[in-house]
């Protein structure tokens, strides 16, 4: 039943990202760097490549968000083989509901039996606004 629900609201974050981006996707806000913005999403990529579940759901700034979270995403990962590269990015920005603006990373991660499309949302203050994984 855990499980169900961790499913759930991993597929409710999803959908609220989709929603953010198709609502308000475009030209990133003013304060967003391409170069910081990569630094950033590979970081995320790289603690959720390594398993660290916890690292990951500290990066946000709600304590609704918990390692257990993260744990299905990390057995697709784990699936994939080891971790080969980073191919190619897109950068969008947007607003929440609330009007605060966010930078969205699409990063597409190679492994030795495929391929991840991370897109990865922060604020402005850093913390992740959204991580999803999609294989």
């Amino acid at each position: 039943m855990k499980k169900i629900l961790r499913n759930l609201f991993l597929w409710a974050m999803a959908a609220g990202l989709v929603l953010l981006t198709a609502c308000g996707g475009g030209k990133l806000p003013d304060w967003a760097d391409t170069e910081v913005l990569d630094t950033q999403a590979r970081a995320v990529i790289d603690t959720m490549n390594a398993l660290d579940y916890e690292g990951v759901a500290a990066l946000y700034d709600n304590p609704e968000i918990t390692a257990d979270i993260f744990e299905s995403s990390g057995e697709t990962i784990s699936s994939m083989g080891a971790f080969t590269g980073y191919g190619d990015v897109v950068y969008v920005g947007g607003k929440a509901q609330d009007g605060q603006e966010y930078a969205t990373v699409i990063q597409v991660a190679d492994y030795e039996n495929g391929k991840l499309t991370f897109t990865v949302s922060f604020f402005e203050d850093g913390t992740l606004a959204g991580f999803f994984m999609k294989a």
